[in-house]
């Protein structure tokens, strides 16, 4: 199957001519109701649709620790577990559809190239690890303000509550959605954005790319980044510098554009190298808050992605249109 849908996705009709962003959007946009409605039962986490809590997450994704037996399968972690290097996912009919290789781990050498590992996951999901107590702001309380960069090149610093307040503005708009993005992580370019955006109700937003959660070199843990129909077309790496950081992010504004908003209608910048920003917010892969920009306070947010899509859609949607 994975030979099918690489001789498809390099096929002129299918290749993206934009510089980053997806490989193939159009592969990606035929297979995105399949995609959907396989990917949202696989990270349903609660027999509930509500947005989960962070316990809800954890016991899913670590359930020994709940004392249920584990199975290793994408989005399920033990100590001690194997390294999970290799995987095929998306069956159909008994049939496997794709083949998910970490390969920009193994390039990557020692101690990447053991694959997903309980260290790895509790390096860059930590959110999701046993025991984590979340510290993000909630409902009703202020929104904690920091330094955000220019993607452009030209070092212009300003802050994440200032720019929020002109978007909002510019809206003629109180309220704005700030959107915390990290385009590695598979269900936010399958089909996740997207989703969100059409239940945003036009809602002004500002979007501040963060740090990756699955960098293809050290922690690919959806082991789509590099080849099935959600590749991308350059792959991101663990940013090292500013500068790679920024070029990411002009990759994920290119995703954007074609893919939710329009060309020139994303208002995007990023978090320091420091990750201040995603800290405060406890961003990571991706998240979305609703702010009151003439209070500077939380209305609403999501939970911890990519889990239970259905709640999250809710969430956005009540709290864009109230």
């Amino acid at each position: 199957m994975n030979c099918i849908i690489d001789c498809m996705m390099a096929c002129p009709c299918c290749a993206s001519s934009e510089s980053g962003g997806m490989q193939s959007p159009c592969m990606a946009k035929m297979m995105q109701p399949l995609m959907r409605y396989m990917m949202n039962a696989l990270m349903k986490v609660t027999t509930h649709d509500n947005d989960p809590t962070y316990k809800e997450i954890q016991d899913f994704m670590n359930p020994t620790s709940v004392g249920q037996p584990f199975v290793d399968a994408p989005g399920t972690f033990m100590p001690g577990m194997e390294g999970r290097y290799k995987e095929y996912g998306f069956g159909m009919f008994g049939v496997k559809l794709m083949r998910m290789e970490r390969h920009g781990m193994k390039a990557a050498g020692p101690p990447h190239d053991k694959g997903i590992t309980w260290e790895k996951f509790c390096e860059h999901r930590g959110y999701a690890a046993p025991g984590y107590v979340p510290k993000h702001p909630k409902d009703g309380e202020p929104a904690p303000d920091g330094k955000i960069f220019a993607i452009d090149g030209s070092g212009k610093e300003s802050t994440l509550l200032a720019e929020a307040k002109k978007v909002a503005a510019a809206a003629g708009e109180d309220k704005v959605i700030i959107c915390f993005d990290g385009m590695t992580c598979p269900f936010y370019r399958a089909y996740c954005m997207e989703d969100l955006y059409a239940a945003s109700n036009g809602c002004p937003k500002l979007h501040v790319y963060i740090r990756e959660a699955e960098p293809c070199d050290v922690f690919d843990a959806g082991g789509m980044h590099m080849e099935t129909p959600l590749k991308l077309k350059r792959p991101i790496p663990w940013h090292k510098n500013a500068e790679e950081r920024a070029h990411a992010a002009n990759d994920c504004k290119t995703f954007l554009e074609n893919a939710c908003a329009g060309k020139g209608k994303v208002t995007m910048w990023m978090d320091g190298m420091d990750d201040a920003l995603e800290a405060a917010y406890e961003a990571r892969p991706w998240r979305w808050y609703v702010i009151q920009a003439s209070t500077g306070k939380v209305i609403s947010s999501t939970g911890l992605a990519p889990f239970n899509m259905k709640g999250k859609i809710a969430k956005m949607k009540f709290a864009s249109a109230t």
